[in-house]
């Protein structure tokens, strides 16, 4: 390791990747106590796991429930009388619904012998939740693996969402009360989740993709997913809401006379603005509440129904999630918060107050308990790291588009290097969340650069579409000019300069190689790099047909001029390849196909592969290695002490 390796400090990423991070509130169906989830990472151990907290909604004091439990993202649900909380654990090879209870009670169902697989955890169809009767668990599984494995394999599904290629995801329900074994809801042969029992009890709404069109599973939002029903027993479904176009994310209204939805209106790309929806039970009486924003819902959370009627979301604008009160007949009303990120909404049925994550690019998430209007009244404190940077959003104009960007700079002393850092997708954005990786970069002294550039979300359609059939055109140029309008306002024009960044983010990282020698070094992570061949590897084909206006069939000389491989001839600059052994959305060979001629040209360049891991880089211990490995490839790269 050179000299300034030494400026590396690992402990300090470690810490940064260790805190406990607030998540998930949910209010009891009686009102006053609300719980919630901190999940805790251990580094050393390579493992995530959860507490889960009570707050009592009147004196505004909280207390641990439980701690312990195996997982990140912990299925939460609460008993109809409010008295008792139920959560999934986990183990390594088997799978228990664990009941506690508000006094300190505690009981296991054991699922080992349950006619199904392990429990499917993916957050777009995952599914816990009790029933108004207090009797039966609704829950998301696996159909079993097959004993033996299909020896060859006919058409193999190519899931990058990790969902499986064999075994389908359904609703099953278990009896809390008997020894009865838990029953199948929904039909053999499709993915089926995202479940809500209805008020009444006697029937469960749902998402499925039953078209035959389903590639990704989950990560184009451009696919028919549909709304069905099912009855309690699983002796009928019915589709409720369907389409050419995906309808998502189920919740009865306050009255359980209608359902509100998530509703992609339009085709376009993979990740496309969202409409907060609703319908009659019949699947009648259609109406959009946000269709005039011309934003997109945020899908990490239903909406949330409030007593009154209304409706909360959370509404993508710019680089913010803003809340939204929405109704039928009246124009939607905007809260406006302290912080400028809000998630995962969920209104009290009783009171109508509202909980939720907020949270800024310098202020970790925290739980927030809001009135009605809006209005803190409560913020928890567990997140363990205070950020040390200063936040800067500006715009420019270039071509008549105007482009937002974040910066962040360390406060109190003069950054040593700029990083490039730009977003996947291309259609995700950079938004104002608090990101360990970000810290991580700027307590090693250098200021981080990201760019909102044309096909992010948060502005729009328009906006959204605007790079499609120029992906590496005025989307890459958007991003050196936020980089160089940024070192022009700071007078930073002396300082080295980096460019990371991980999915569409590594593809114009990988472009940024190939056509230009500014930057000192690159860090390409699970990349796209050459789309001629990613069209054929990938579990989402759609995304070239959609990007290029065609397959490599009917697009290949643009498909070609736009790939990042085809431009390294005469590159100079000092490249990390980073990828996910496991990915199936940019496979391997993607970042394999960019080194190899790396070094065919003569580039300096390591190439690090992380066993176990798919698109997203998850485990603790490789997400605090990748962020030290990045930036110690930068301290090789130059001195910043000079």
């Amino acid at each position: 390791m050179s000299e300034a390796a030494v400026n590396l400090n690992r402990a300090l990423i470690q810490s940064l990747f260790e805190a406990p991070t607030a998540a998930q509130p949910q209010w009891s169906p009686r009102g006053r106590h609300l719980a919630y989830t901190v999940g805790v990472p251990d580094v050393a151990a390579n493992s995530t796991t959860s507490e889960i907290w009570i707050l009592d909604a009147e004196s505004l004091q909280s207390e641990r429930l439980c701690e312990g439990a195996s997982g990140s993202s912990l299925p939460v649900s609460w008993s109809p009388d409010g008295a008792r909380l139920a959560f999934v654990e986990s183990g390594d090879e088997t799978d228990h619904i664990v009941i506690v209870g508000l006094d300190g009670s505690r009981s296991e169902i054991d699922l080992t012998l349950a006619g199904h697989g392990r429990l499917a955890l993916h957050a777009f169809f995952r599914t816990f939740a009790w029933s108004p009767s207090g009797n039966r668990m609704l829950y998301t599984a696996y159909n079993k693996s097959p004993e033996v494995s299909a020896d060859p394999a006919v058409n193999p599904r190519n899931d990058g969402d990790g969902l499986g290629e064999v075994e389908r995801i359904r609703l099953w329900a278990c009896n809390l009360d008997g020894d009865d074994p838990p029953q199948a809801l929904t039909s053999d042969g499709f993915h089926s989740g995202a479940g809500v029992w209805m008020p009444d009890g006697q029937s469960i709404a749902f998402v499925s993709n039953r078209s035959g069109r389903e590639e990704g599973a989950v990560s184009n939002l451009t696919q028919p997913f549909g709304i069905w029903f099912v009855d309690a027993s699983g002796s009928s479904e019915r589709p409720l809401v369907g389409g050419s176009n995906a309808v998502i994310a189920p919740a009865p209204s306050h009255d359980g006379r209608r359902l509100g939805f998530l509703a992609a209106p339009t085709m376009g790309p993979h990740s496309v603005n969202m409409e907060l929806t609703t319908v009659d039970l019949h699947g009648g009486d259609r109406i959009s509440l946000t269709s005039g924003l011309d934003r997109s819902v945020d899908t990490e959370a239903r909406p949330a129904a409030a007593p009154d009627g209304s409706w909360v979301v959370a509404l993508m604008d710019g680089m913010c999630n803003v809340l939204v009160r929405a109704r039928e007949d009246q124009s939607p009303e905007t809260f406006s918060l302290h912080r400028p990120h809000a998630s995962t909404p969920h209104v009290d049925a009783q009171s109508g107050e509202i909980a939720c994550i907020t949270q800024a690019a310098t202020a970790p998430p925290e739980v927030e308990l809001l009135t009605p209007d809006g209005r803190s009244r409560w913020r928890s404190a567990h997140h363990t790291v205070e950020s040390s940077a200063r936040a800067r959003i500006w715009s420019f104009v270039r071509d008549d588009v105007s482009v937002e960007s974040l910066a962040l700079a360390p406060a109190d002393a003069s950054p040593a290097g700029v990083i490039l850092w730009p977003h996947g997708g291309p259609h995700s954005r950079t938004s104002h969340e608090y990101r360990p990786e970000s810290e991580a970069a700027i307590r090693h002294g250098f200021a981080v650069v990201a760019p909102n550039f044309r096909g992010s979300h948060g502005y729009g359609l328009d906006f959204l579409v605007a790079d499609r059939m120029d992906l590496g055109g005025a989307d890459f140029e958007d991003c050196v000019q936020a980089l160089d309008s940024w070192v022009a306002n700071t007078g930073s024009e002396n300082l080295p300069t980096y460019v990371t960044g991980t999915s569409y983010g590594g593809y114009l990282t990988a472009w940024a190689v190939g056509h230009t020698q500014r930057f000192k070094a690159a860090v390409a992570v699970n990349a796209v790099t050459n789309i001629e061949s990613f069209f054929g590897q990938t579990d989402i084909p759609s995304w070239v047909y959609w990007e290029f206006g065609g397959s490599p069939l009917e697009q290949r000389e643009l498909i070609r001029d736009r790939s990042p491989v085809q431009h390294l001839a005469g590159a100079t600059t000092p490249t990390l390849v980073i990828h996910s052994e496991e990915d199936r959305r940019v496979p391997i060979a993607q970042g394999l196909e960019l080194h190899a001629l790396l070094l065919a040209a003569g580039v300096a360049t390591e190439l690090v592969r992380y066993p176990r891991e798919y698109h997203r880089i998850a485990e603790p211990a490789h997400r605090v290695d990748l962020m030290s490995r990045t930036l110690d490839w930068f301290f090789r790269q130059a001195d910043h002490r000079t």
